[in-house]
């Protein structure tokens, strides 16, 4: 009897062994192959997120992402605006504003209060005053830009609150759309770069369109509502305006979106 127990015994023992050693069949996810959600690029480089990893059912925006290692070609600088600080902090900012003056300056949304501030030291948008969601872009006359590719758009944002600086472009055929990913708040300027053909786009709705039937509500032809909508695929080849916005209304300056420099990268295109 005693001896049947003892063999029982080291059976059961053998046995939880070898279950214990056995791989799991459901591991837990590797929290680092997640992408950044919720507007914000992962950190250690903005517009893409862990290899590998894209937003459900869908690939980049615009006909871009490749496989493989992609392409070694820069693209050429096209403009960088850093702004003009000869001038006084105005409420809203001017076409005089701009350190381009042979480019346009295009503001939606509350225009009347986004602000060119300007400081011995530097010079910058400043939105926390905005009412409504607002938009700040600009276009060459001669041209448009040719993004596609490694077409890229640099933004140095010190934003305060819940802002992500997401960037805005207007096509040749009047469409408008917004990135996904966004610089994100920050205790000091960042620079981060944006290749337009990686990133994740969603229309966005400019005009007070009534969606169906039922609205009781007229539509405002003076209403600019900046509102991102479903998912877009921009043409990047003839980009006509190019630009930011937070798609929030300011939040005093707790909560603002602040851009220092912006510059865009890629090929101009005669209009």
């Amino acid at each position: 009897m005693k001896a049947s127990f003892v063999v029982s015994t080291v059976a059961l023992a053998l046995s939880c062994a070898a279950y214990s050693q056995a791989p799991a069949s459901n591991p837990a996810p590797n929290a680092q192959t997640q992408g950044a959600r919720g507007g914000q690029a992962p950190a250690g480089g903005a517009g893409a997120g862990a290899p590998g990893m894209q937003a459900p059912g869908r690939g980049p925006a615009g006909g871009g992402g490749t496989s493989a290692m992609g392409s070694a070609e820069i693209a050429p600088l096209i403009f960088e605006e850093h702004w003009t600080n000869n001038l006084p902090n105005a409420e809203p900012a001017t076409h005089d504003h701009l350190s381009n003056q042979n480019l346009l300056l295009h503001l939606y949304g509350d225009s009347d209060h986004i602000r060119a501030t300007n400081h011995p030291t530097e010079a910058y948008t400043y939105t926390g005053e905005a009412i409504t969601n607002w938009a700040l872009t600009l276009s060459d006359p001669k041209f448009y830009y040719d993004l596609s590719g490694t077409g890229k758009v640099l933004l140095r944002t010190r934003n305060s609150g819940y802002r992500f600086t997401h960037v805005v472009i207007k096509t040749m055929d009047g469409k408008w759309f917004a990135s996904e990913e966004g610089s994100p708040e920050s205790s000091s300027w960042i620079n981060r770069e944006y290749g337009l053909a990686d990133l994740h786009w969603r229309v966005l709705l400019m005009t007070d369109t009534p969606t169906n039937a039922s609205n009781q509500r007229k539509p405002d032809p003076k209403l600019v509502p900046i509102i991102p909508l479903g998912v877009g695929q921009p043409d990047l080849t003839k980009v006509d305006e190019v630009g930011f916005s937070d798609l929030m209304p300011g939040g005093w300056i707790p909560a603002t979106t602040r851009v220092n420099v912006w510059a865009v990268y890629g090929k101009k295109v005669p209009r």
